[in-house]
């Protein structure tokens, strides 16, 4: 099993997590009250534990990154499991054990569905939850049911801003709200198998700064600062949203082009050198989407320097204007 889910996401990972263990304190709870069970409240416990299982399956043969289709439709089977579940409980236990995987399941939601996304999914499940909880054997009131209802929005709200802010830090540069290394490097790898199936060739670009570390050296680490978060909102008005800007630290960025080609890509490099005056090295390439995103970062940073070698490195920094309100230009 650990070979077979290696390859999933954080979103596949812990759903899968989520889907077998409440998959089997279902079946425990529900093979608890099995004699005292009619035949329809054994047909869906039976229906439940069954939709888990089919569900483990489908997470387990996924290969790579979880597909969005696949996280959707187990989600899905998890909020029917819960309803079937919650129909079937006979004992406080077993209402319990589906209320609780009830606020689980929103907190998963929350977490890894965008927040208008998640909205109309943790909206499906309370009602689910509700529904599946009114028409079930165990006597509860109209209090238990407002409380299942508030208690996975709360989960779902509280949890998915939390887990959306810490996903942000960590996949975000602070001073320019680019992707960071890790972001980018993620974002690239899920989207490489999509250009792939669609047989789209992609580009990729690394971007450096001439002359930063003599910015940094003669007006201060602050003037450094201005400038690369200056530059990086410039680009960014200049891309469109298929593309994916990054920066890897320090004055080096890389830009991710799907389904670009390298005259448009070289089009593309013309905008950014236009949009703000700093100057910068460039190396691009072209390849087919099938390579993965290390490949690609490589042969675009080899033509970086390769370009560099090219050029006369006898260059010195100009100020132009005052220290704080300054865009630097660095000239050739």
């Amino acid at each position: 099993m650990m070979s077979m889910t290696s390859k999933l996401d954080e979103s596949g990972l812990t759903l899968l997590v989520y889907i077998v263990a409440t998959t089997l304190l279902f079946g425990a709870s529900g093979s608890a009250s099995w004699g005292s069970s009619d035949s329809l409240e054994r047909g869906a416990l039976f229906l439940s534990v069954a939709l888990g299982i089919i569900a483990a399956v489908m997470l387990m043969r996924t290969m790579g990154p979880s597909p969005r289709r696949t996280i959707g439709a187990v989600t899905f089977m998890g909020i029917l499991a819960v309803a079937l579940s919650f129909a079937a409980s006979h004992t406080l236990a077993a209402f319990l054990v589906c209320v609780q995987a009830t606020m689980f399941l929103g907190m998963h939601i929350g977490a890894f569905w965008s927040e208008r996304n998640a909205g109309i999914w943790v909206a499906v499940l309370a009602v689910s939850a509700v529904a599946g909880a009114a028409i079930g054997p165990y006597e509860s009131s109209i209090i238990a049911y407002v409380l299942i209802a508030l208690g996975v929005v709360g989960a779902t709200e509280v949890f998915g801003a939390f887990a959306r802010r810490m996903r942000y830090t960590a996949t975000h540069d602070a001073l320019t709200g680019l992707l960071n290394r890790f972001g980018f490097e993620s974002k690239v790898e899920k989207m490489l198998p999509a250009c792939a199936a669609r047989g789209l060739s992609v580009s990729m670009a690394v971007l450096d700064l001439d002359n930063f570390k003599q910015i940094n050296d003669e007006y201060g680490h602050i003037a450094g600062d201005v400038l690369l978060a200056r530059v990086s909102k410039a680009w960014k008005a200049e891309l469109s949203r298929r593309d994916v800007l990054g920066r890897l630290g320090g004055d080096e960025f890389v830009l991710f082009m799907p389904g670009v080609l390298e005259a448009e890509a070289w089009q593309i490099i013309d905008r950014l050198r236009r949009a703000h005056r700093a100057e910068w090295s460039v190396g691009l390439v072209c390849m087919p989407s099938g390579r993965r995103w290390a490949e690609l970062y490589r042969a675009a940073d080899a033509d970086l320097y390769r370009a560099k070698r090219s050029r006369p490195s006898t260059v010195k920094p100009v100020q132009e204007s005052g220290p704080d309100e300054t865009e630097w230009r660095i000239a050739r």
